[in-house]
């Protein structure tokens, strides 16, 4: 697994003191699964759960809930791309893999500056529980208000984040309202998807879908076709169908994307100018992922009462051309 190789010999050879306050060994006593399921101290001395089962392998960060790499036994290449500049450190979000978004997708809704895409993606999250067969693995996770004292979210909650590792990669984020008052959320999974070319992608799926189109002014259009990149790409599409898919000639494989109780998505790539922006990306990454983002996003705001909770599914799968 060339992702999980990269980060661990990168701690290795470089080990950080700083431990982000999760004891390993604890974690290994309460949950490690033996040849299957083990805590590690990877890069910037973040901690990372090591997955491999006989379906598939898998990389998850604690750092923002985040997994970074998921690859069936069968697949020569990881299905999620992640930069090699990306910034493992507090209060930084990991720059590919499958970040959350949450409680607000893109600026900060009220203009106050708070972080792009929420704060959940830039801080540890707890483990809940840790489970194994043979062929599948099963992690949870929870973030919850107190963990960072958040300034920026007045309102109680807990946030759950439920990984099934297999033949298939599963995401469950589960929003509950704790406190005695309605709020409102948009969210997201911010997907990276490795791709051998981006300009042999198609998007499946998206056809006849109304769109906003970030890069001219946020104008409504009409998505006419697959959709396919030759140049930056930053839209938001609505009445999304539950099923998209992305198809890549050069990895000769197509990545299917189930979603459960959301009407809208995103598809975006920076192109290269943009890309030579970033400081967590080469200047070449551009050419090799494409985001397909499924989520509560713009105006499919989702409402939750006190006490209720609102589940956003998503699941991936391989399949060979």
């Amino acid at each position: 697994m060339d992702i999980m190789i990269k980060l661990l010999h990168s701690y290795y050879n470089n080990p950080s003191k700083d431990k982000k306050s999760m004891n390993i060994d604890q974690l290994n006593n309460d949950y490690r699964v033996a040849d299957q399921l083990k805590f590690v101290t990877g890069k910037g001395g973040l901690p990372f759960i090591v997955i491999r089962n006989q379906s598939a392998t898998a990389l998850i960060s604690l750092h923002g809930g985040q997994i970074v790499s998921y690859k069936p036994i069968a697949e020569e290449a990881d299905m999620l791309f992640l930069s090699s500049k990306s910034s493992y450190e507090d209060d930084k979000a990991i720059r590919g893999g499958i970040p959350v978004c949450w409680p607000w997708f893109g600026p900060d809704p009220k203009g106050l500056q708070r972080p792009n895409h929420g704060f959940v993606r830039s801080h540890l999250w707890k483990v809940l529980s840790a489970a194994t067969t043979d062929t599948e693995t099963k992690v949870s996770l929870q973030f919850i208000e107190s963990q960072k004292k958040e300034k920026t979210w007045k309102q109680p909650f807990t946030l759950k984040l439920e990984f099934t590792i297999g033949k298939t990669l599963g995401l469950e984020m589960i929003s509950h309202n704790t406190g005695d008052s309605p709020f409102s959320i948009t969210q997201a999974f911010h997907t990276y998807f490795q791709v051998g070319d981006i300009n042999q992608v198609q998007v499946l799926g998206l056809a006849g879908c109304a769109y906003f189109d970030k890069l001219d002014q946020g104008k409504e259009k009409t998505q006419t076709g697959a959709v396919t990149i030759a140049e930056e790409v930053d839209r938001i599409y609505m009445n999304v169908d539950n099923l998209l898919t992305v198809i890549d000639p050069v990895f000769k494989r197509r990545i299917e994307i189930a979603s459960q109780h959301c009407k809208t998505g995103v598809v975006w790539n920076p192109w290269q100018k943009t890309s030579r922006k970033m400081a967590d990306l080469n200047n070449q990454d551009y050419k090799h992922f494409v985001c397909v983002e499924t989520g509560n996003i713009a105006f499919d705001l989702i409402k939750i009462p006190p006490g209720g909770e609102h589940s956003l599914l998503t699941n991936f799968k391989i399949l060979r051309d």
